[in-house]
């Protein structure tokens, strides 16, 4: 009887710390479990941040390209932007493999124009139509209008300075798509100024023809443009100047008689 008693014992300590371990064993495998599932979790928070941040920059990148090739068609800058723009195409597609609509924005991305395609030297007349179709593309309507491409140009800038830092563009490249787009933020607001000159003169909006055509003087006074280019705007300036001259005379005749 004592022998069975202590079997019985024995079975029941035995049971109780069977149970025991299976309690523990369940208990840090449910925390493990939990911690896995946490911080997956957390790795989708996580990818999901960095997804949507790619695709807010993805977008910023696009509309800064669509936004320079309205004024300007330099290869070299336009081929750096493409370059950034493919660059978080390529991470958004590792992060989300799903997406298939990608694939043909970074072949358009890839197919950017190779550098100086956009400025070979050609015939003159050839040249001169490009000028021509520069000069409009760069004569803006509105002081709306000259800020947007101003900004534009220095989102481009702040890109190129990421990539540069990141050692995706060399010294020299930064260099001379700084000084471009320097020049390129002369361009549209001597151009504009002009433009919005003739467009008040033509609206008989004779007030607003001065201060414009100072705004004019004053880039090419302390901006890049030289020699002939500069000529050749300052001779506008001096031919709307007389132009608003002889319009307000003729207008104080009218009225005189």
């Amino acid at each position: 009887m004592c022998v069975a008693f202590t079997v019985f014992r024995c079975v029941m300590v035995l049971s109780s710390l069977y149970m025991i371990v299976f309690l523990l064993v369940l208990m840090v495998g449910s925390v493990v479990l939990a911690r896995y599932a946490q911080e997956r979790q957390e790795g989708n928070v996580i990818r999901l941040y960095r997804l949507a941040a790619l695709d807010r920059r993805r977008n910023e990148t696009r509309a800064v390209i669509r936004g320079l090739q309205e004024v300007d068609d330099n290869a070299e800058t336009l081929r750096i932007l493409n370059q950034a723009l493919k660059a978080d195409l390529v991470r958004i597609q590792k992060l989300d493999p799903g997406r298939a609509d990608l694939e043909q924005e970074i072949r358009q991305a890839s197919a950017a124009p190779a550098a100086g395609a956009g400025d070979a030297k050609g015939e003159k007349p050839a040249n001169e139509a490009r000028a021509t179709k520069a000069e409009k593309r760069t004569s803006l309507s509105s002081d709306r209008d000259v800020q947007r491409v101003r900004n534009h140009i220095s989102d481009a800038m702040v890109i190129i300075r990421r990539l540069y830092q990141s050692n995706q563009v060399r010294a020299e490249q930064l260099e001379s798509t700084a000084r471009h787009l320097g020049t390129l933020t002369v361009v549209v607001a001597v151009n504009s100024s002009i433009h919005m000159a003739e467009l008040a003169l033509n609206a008989a909006q004779y007030g607003n023809v001065p201060g414009l055509l100072r705004m004019a003087e004053g880039y090419l006074a302390s901006g890049p443009l030289q020699g002939r280019e500069k000529s050749e705007k300052l001779d506008q300036v001096k031919k709307l100047r007389e132009s608003l001259a002889a319009a307000r005379n003729g207008g104080m005749q009218f009225a005189t008689e």
